[in-house]
């Protein structure tokens, strides 16, 4: 559904516990099955690359005209709230269903 490969996921999740940034627990009832969870670690570096995004974003923006980030604003709110909207994924699954 999002276009990347199981051995993709898996190469990343590796790199991740590599680095200490997530955890892996295999589930007792079915071993093949792995439980991955963010460490304090993981955490914390999201935290930082959170905020240098926003850093970054705050500096791009202070370039755009007041009115054009106004209606930017508008736009990614009127954004927001379409994905919010759980009967258009409905709908979209309803159609590809049919499509099957």
């Amino acid at each position: 559904m999002l276009g990347v490969t199981l051995s993709a996921v898996t190469a990343l999740v590796n790199r991740l516990h590599r680095m200490g940034l997530v955890s892996r627990e295999r589930q007792e009832k079915d071993r093949r099955q792995v439980w991955i969870s963010i460490t304090p670690k993981g955490l914390e570096v999201l935290d930082n690359v959170e905020e240098r995004r926003n850093l970054l974003l705050a500096l791009y923006l202070a370039r755009v005209p007041d009115n054009e980030r106004e209606q930017l604003l508008d736009l990614l709110q009127r954004a927001v709230e379409l994905f919010e909207r759980e009967d258009i994924l409905e709908e979209e699954a309803q159609i590809l269903e049919e499509q099957v």
